[in-house]
């Protein structure tokens, strides 16, 4: 899913909000250093200060834009602005209390002047550490984009994004030859240009981007190289976010728009569009429940890690590599279900499988603890399973932001490794501890291609409200095992 930028205002309204706490606090503390002790007799006139300084700030950021490139700005150039911005607010606020005639002789000048000198220092000294604060989380977590160009176009885009990659890292370059071949790259070729990697040509790019963490790829190539309309074509089936700076968009997915992206006019192709809001609201959801699931899990664990512990002694949890958003890799955690060596062991039982597909089942897994030789038994393995007890230790993961409460399936890297171009699909939004396909059947659909069908349909025709839906769904799933093994 994509999230398209808002405007500054909203992308940035965290910004606002804590400018608006800054100036109170300057109030209150120059009515502090102004009348002591004594502020509490002209509270009331103080206090229509503050609402109406609160409400001059709130329109002058609208209206004023300046927030605009704030993560961009150095420490002089922010201290130019919030000089500024302070500068307005006050004048207007000074002028408003004038002409709505409640300023009277009890205003003191000098709280006017202390809250200005104050909220100067405070405001600057709040966005530096707040963009500090920004930019550390964004350099953990960028959005990982593949440039796909030509060596001129590589240097110019790289020179252009120099100071703008800061919520998306180029973490490769898929070198299209301009001289007409478009697979070409000549052996001279450096590894690199301007320290970002080579890594693909149009040959090999569809293989790069199956193996790779990627969000989004950027084409850019002159007029004269013709980007093949089947490498657009199979690139959206991935669900890959596509940026292309040429002029014809013909091939790309219907769901498009056109955006300025760093600097750069582009048109923007996705799977599914998402707002700012919803991208909120759904974190939300998944702090709230995660919270909430934790606790569950530690309830849960003073019973079930005796139960695994006697039936195999062992850790009681089991961590495995999983695949995440666009590629990323994972450790998700469970309550242990299976024997130790329950991997080991997987290869044998291959010819047992019941899915078509990349994804291994079988209805009687000898691995499962107290599953007997022959898988048939039922111990504590298989009630934990079927209870779907085990997944309670992936809100941890919904916590850290691996995963979130409804999604996809996340896949084995050995599953992925095997998936042909329109599966890469299912990842395309963060792995989820339920999702469409586990209120539709479960286990019941052993076909992997209806379960990327259901993936695929949930991706685009996501909203909250379906993931609410989905929700009590799995309750109800879980209460009555329907579809469990």
């Amino acid at each position: 899913m994509y999230q398209k930028s808002p405007s500054s205002l909203i992308k940035h309204i965290d910004f606002m909000i804590l400018d608006l706490l800054c100036f109170m606090i300057s109030l209150f503390l120059a009515c502090t250093l102004r009348l002591q002790f004594e502020g509490f007799r002209y509270s009331e006139l103080y206090g229509r200060l503050l609402i109406i300084t609160a409400l001059v700030h709130i329109c002058a950021s609208a209206f004023d834009n300046g927030y605009k490139n704030i993560l961009r700005r150095g420490y002089l150039k922010e201290f130019v602005v919030v000089f500024r911005h302070v500068v307005i607010v006050i004048t207007l606020t000074l002028i408003v209390q004038f002409f709505l005639k409640i300023s009277n002789e009890a205003l003191s000048r000098l709280v006017i002047g202390y809250m200005a000198v104050i909220s100067l220092v405070v405001i600057w000294i709040e966005r530096i550490v707040w963009k500090n604060v920004i930019r550390h989380r964004l350099k953990k977590n960028p959005r990982l984009m593949l440039l796909a160009t030509d060596r001129s176009g590589a240097e110019r885009i790289l020179w252009q994004l120099r100071d703008q990659m800061i919520d998306f890292s180029i973490k490769g370059i898929a070198l299209i030859d301009s001289s007409g071949d478009r697979n070409a790259v000549p052996d001279v070729s450096p590894e690199s240009i301007d320290g970002v990697p080579i890594v693909a040509n149009a040959d090999t790019l569809l293989d790069y981007l199956r193996a790779n963490a990627i969000d989004e790829i950027l084409f850019s190539v002159p007029q004269k190289t013709a980007i093949p309309p089947e490498l657009i074509r199979q690139c959206s089936l991935m669900g890959i976010t596509i940026h292309l700076e040429v002029r014809s968009s013909s091939e790309m997915g219907t769901a498009r728009f056109e955006e300025n992206f760093a600097g750069l006019a582009v048109m923007t192709s996705y799977l599914k569009l998402i707002t700012l809001g919803q991208a909120f609201l759904k974190r939300a959801m998944d702090i709230a429940g995660g919270l909430v699931g934790v606790l569950l899990t530690g309830i849960l664990f003073v019973f079930v890690a005796p139960a695994i512990y006697l039936s195999d002694p062992g850790p009681i949890f089991f961590g495995q590599e999983r695949v995440g958003k666009n590629g990323r890799i994972f450790k998700l955690y469970k309550f242990r279900s299976m024997y130790q060596d329950a991997e080991a062991r997987k290869a044998e039982l291959m010819e047992k499988n019941e899915m078509k597909g990349q994804i291994f089942k079988i209805e009687n897994d000898p691995r499962i603890i107290g599953s007997g030789p022959d898988g048939t038994r039922h111990g504590i393995g298989h009630f934990i399973r079927t209870t779907s007890i085990d997944e309670f230790p992936q809100f941890w993961n919904v916590l850290r932001g691996d995963m979130s409460l409804v999604g996809t399936r996340p896949p084995l890297i050995g599953e992925v490794e095997e998936y042909d171009i329109h599966h890469r699909a299912r990842l395309a939004v963060k792995p989820g501890i339920t999702g469409l396909w586990q209120v539709s059947g479960r286990n019941d659909i052993v076909d992997f291609e209806e379960i990327v069908k259901l993936d695929t349909t949930y991706i685009q025709n996501w909203s909250i409200s379906f993931d609410i839906k989905i929700l009590f769904k799995t309750v109800a799933v879980v209460f009555t095992r329907k579809g469990s093994k």
